[in-house]
């Protein structure tokens, strides 16, 4: 088994996490503070932004780790326009599957995930780097319940600069503010 797969098994454990968290508060959410184990610790990453001309959305991308508890972090809910970067996977441009998370909606509020779902095979992301912009096509999008993430499918080795957008999906447990699955973007570079 490659470092890389065995980091792919690890992450699921992370991005399990990330599910219960990031995907809670829905449109109706009540606003309450983030724990901190919720909030990004890192800014913005230099030079990196993603835009999504589809959906007419551009985010710069922040710096996404691990939790102390080894939970993915999610960018803050305060302002769900904000995407974020996992920096311990490859970034957007390197060979293998760069992950971009973001939100749906945070406190009746969109985000910049909310589209994320309407995007179909062919249409264009272009993630800006410090070395230029890398057009990535989409593949195909997918929303699959949290215990069905396909993680062998976002994590596995790739031949080449590959980009997976993740944001929640599916339906929204208006009781618990919670979506039940995540929507999943599959990209590669053109």
């Amino acid at each position: 088994m490659s470092r890389r797969t065995t980091t792919a098994i690890v992450l699921l454990a992370a991005l399990l996490a990330l599910v219960t968290t990031a995907c809670s508060g829905g449109s109706d959410d009540t606003g309450e503070p983030l724990a901190a184990s919720q909030q990004s610790a890192a800014g913005v990453v230099p030079g990196y932004s993603v835009s999504i001309p589809k959906l007419n959305e551009t985010s710069q991308l922040i710096g996404l780790g691990l939790n102390a508890d080894k939970s993915i972090q999610v960018p803050p809910l305060a302002d769900p326009m904000q995407a974020g970067v996992y920096t311990k996977g490859p970034m957007p441009g390197q060979t293998g599957p760069a992950v971009v998370l973001a939100h749906i909606n945070a406190n009746g509020t969109p985000g910049f995930g909310e589209g994320f779902h309407t995007l179909t095979a062919g249409d264009t992301i272009t993630v800006t780097t410090p070395s230029g912009p890398v057009d990535f096509a989409v593949t195909r999008t997918e929303t699959a319940p949290k215990a069905e993430f396909p993680t062998a499918d976002v994590y596995s080795d790739t031949t080449g600069p590959e980009l997976r957008l993740i944001t929640c999906g599916g339906t929204l447990d208006r009781n618990a503010h919670n979506y039940l699955g995540q929507t999943i973007v599959f990209a590669k570079k053109v």
